[in-house]
């Protein structure tokens, strides 16, 4: 049987310009971590795009 873990550790880079923003999100939506703020971002964008409604 082949394990799966339950989540999987991605490392990312950011330019201190993005990280900013993704700190005052966190702030402005009292999500405790950056980890998880980054979560919702991209849940949220991709939620998004499966609308259309997504620009890059």
């Amino acid at each position: 049987m082949k394990y799966f873990p339950k989540t999987e550790r991605v490392p990312i880079m950011f330019d201190p310009a993005l990280l900013r923003r993704v700190d005052d999100y966190s702030f402005q939506h009292r999500i405790r971590t950056r980890a998880e703020t980054i979560r919702q971002l991209v849940t949220k964008g991709m939620g998004e795009e499966e609308k259309g409604e997504a620009t890059a």
